[in-house]
């Protein structure tokens, strides 16, 4: 059985409507958080890359959680009901399963990050056209350099939510899951403050993404046969 179908008859199982609600509601929540930054009391000066970093941070926070909310559903939880039991008993390699459930996860939230700054970067060109709240204007450079930066974020927020299911994963633990998804939040925003630039940069998302990949092979190999 191929992953292509293995990912979708996984589709097929999970109630993706529930999701892809509770996603568009993270999305109006987060452009509701980014009106408010945009629109307090302070001197700060506010121009599109500002309002860029206060939606990066937003949605660190909302989907990096909201991944490992899916993976402690989704994959975690099964091992803690046994229902993982059932599932073992199928032809497949388990490995393989579980990776079809993670894929699927992991596309789910990259599509939701995706959809969340474009919806946000629209609202932000339209409060700015109908308000003016922001010092420059739209452009071609911002454009660009918001596109950069969105699949910047999506690779390394990704990134972070598979760490929350490696974590999760090493004690069978939804718990676990959650409780490192803000520790990993948290790590990552003291990386961006100590850089140069508020952002991550080449180095970081590289080193990000080699680590992602030694956790998820650690994982694969040794935890996922095991049964508590």
């Amino acid at each position: 059985m191929t992953m292509e179908h293995l990912i979708r008859l996984e589709r097929k199982k999970v109630p993706f409507g529930y999701y892809i609600m509770l996603s568009a509601l993270a999305i109006l929540l987060g452009m509701f958080f980014l009106l408010v930054s945009l629109t307090d009391s302070s001197d700060a000066v506010r121009d599109f890359d500002n309002a860029f970093r206060s939606a990066e941070m937003i949605f660190a926070f909302i989907f990096i959680v909201f991944f490992a909310v899916l993976n402690g559903a989704l994959i975690i939880s099964e091992y803690n009901n046994r229902t993982i039991l059932l599932m073992f008993t199928y032809p497949v390699p388990k490995r393989k399963m579980i990776a079809a459930k993670l894929v699927l996860i992991t596309l789910f939230v990259a599509a939701s990050l995706a959809a969340g700054y474009t919806c946000c970067g629209l609202f932000l060109i339209g409060i700015d056209w109908k308000f003016d709240l922001l010092a420059d204007t739209f452009s071609g450079a911002v454009l660009c350099y918001f596109v950069v930066r969105s699949v910047t974020t999506i690779v390394v927020f990704c990134c972070l939510g598979l760490w929350t299911f490696a974590a999760g994963m090493c004690r069978k633990s939804v718990t676990m899951t959650i409780v490192s998804s803000l520790l990993f939040i948290f790590l990552r925003q003291l990386v961006i403050s100590s850089c140069k630039e508020p952002r991550e940069s080449p180095g970081v998302v590289l080193i990000t993404v080699a680590i992602t990949a030694a956790a998820l092979w650690y994982t694969f190999r040794n935890k996922i046969t095991q049964l508590d």
